[in-house]
């Protein structure tokens, strides 16, 4: 299955990923708030920060979507160098 992209006024045209509000906000000020992330079956990677991987599932899907953002890879792969992550 092909990943859908997104263009990026940084890295230009690139498969989208899901990231929580938190992990954007550490891309603009460049602070590390932790990377949990995993790469589904379909090729889509998502990553949430360590405030949001503690929370039960209950409680993080209470927080509703708009605490989930769409990024483009490149950027998905900034904030994991932010906290020190190496993707496999």
């Amino acid at each position: 299955m092909k990943v859908p992209s997104v263009t990026c006024g940084t890295h230009g045209k690139q498969p989208q990923t899901f990231v929580c509000v938190h992990i954007i906000e550490s891309i603009r000020d460049g602070e590390a708030k932790g990377f949990w992330w995993s790469r589904g079956e379909d090729g889509v990677w998502d990553a949430v920060c360590n405030q949001c991987n503690s929370l039960s599932q209950e409680a993080f899907e209470a927080l509703g979507p708009e605490n989930i953002g769409v990024i483009c890879l490149g950027c998905f792969e900034d904030a994991a160098a932010i906290n020190e992550i190496e993707l496999e």
